[in-house]
């Protein structure tokens, strides 16, 4: 198994500059808004310890997913909102289309909210060096979209976004493993280490790049709202490959709901509407808890 790299040593790797040139991660990361409104959705490139960070991430979450489920169930509240999630439990918008996939959840600093939490040190502690990557993105994206807007706010997003990872172990002959759906969130950062994922845009399903040095910005609904519908959702779904054990790593993001979420701009499509609530309810639509967020 990989050295567990510590958080400090990730947040201390997120900038990297040679003689004062960007290095690939802040430049990418720094223009993924662009992307988004160019393409749809961004890809970043990672440095190496990133990769690390994902490679550490990816050996602890296979040591976790092939435990038999009695023994992962020890480790998921009963409402399943945080830790270990069965199989077929979520859906993607039908309660007929399950997920044929099993997650762990992990939300900001509620280690001790994972039952059974300090049997789970490594696994927990690979999770929250990755999620000081992720977070960067994040951050400069809103950063990016604050100045497009001419926003004048910040956006926590810290307490209502929350880790996934996906294990794909269950046999099956369907040809997706998840339906094409959207995230219903500000922005999800996704990566997986099996092919799989694909963009759907136009009823044409693209593959996404499983380069273990990229991870992808996709917006969802939550900032198609908050910035008037200018900004379309990402939809996207999981073809069956026949990988199994194939493990994703999800960030899904959305602003905290301690009071309004203002819009960056107001349109026929926002006005009046209440964007908080959509976060609190979205979950929902996907057979989640109403207490999810």
């Amino acid at each position: 198994m990989l050295e567990n790299p510590s958080v400090s040593n990730i947040e201390s790797s997120i900038d990297p500059k040679i003689g004062g040139v960007k290095g690939p991660f802040e430049t990418s990361s720094s223009s993924a808004f662009g992307q988004i409104l160019t393409n749809g959705f961004a890809t970043i490139t990672l440095e190496s310890a990133h990769v690390r960070a994902l490679e550490n991430l990816y050996a602890e979450a296979e040591a976790f997913f092939v435990k038999d489920e009695s023994t992962k169930l020890r480790y998921g509240t009963p409402n399943r909102v945080v830790g270990y999630r069965p199989p077929k439990y979520a859906h993607t918008g039908s309660i007929d289309k399950p997920d044929l996939n099993d997650s762990f959840l992990y939300w900001n600093d509620k280690r001790k909210s994972v039952p059974n939490s300090d049997e789970l040190e490594p696994f927990l502690t690979a999770i929250e060096a990755y999620r000081a990557v992720a977070e960067t993105i994040v951050t400069r994206v809103m950063e990016s979209m604050r100045s497009h807007y001419d926003y004048p706010y910040d956006v926590p997003f810290g307490d209502a976004s929350v880790m996934q990872i996906n294990s794909f172990d269950v046999p099956t002959d369907e040809r997706l493993l998840q339906h094409s759906h959207e995230d219903a969130v500000f922005l999800t950062v996704i990566t997986a280490n099996a092919p799989g994922l694909e963009g759907v845009q136009d009823d044409a399903a693209i593959p996404i790049s499983v380069n273990p040095n990229e991870v992808t910005v996709m917006p969802g609904s939550v900032m198609t709202d908050m910035t008037g519908g200018e900004i379309r959702p990402f939809y996207h779904q999981v073809r069956n490959h026949g990988s199994m054990g194939r493990k994703s790593v999800m960030y899904f993001v959305s602003p905290e709901v301690t009071g309004p979420v203002t819009p960056y701009k107001i349109t026929d499509h926002n006005r009046g509407m209440n964007i908080r609530d959509r976060i609190v309810n979205n979950p929902q639509r996907f057979g989640l808890s109403g207490d999810f967020i």
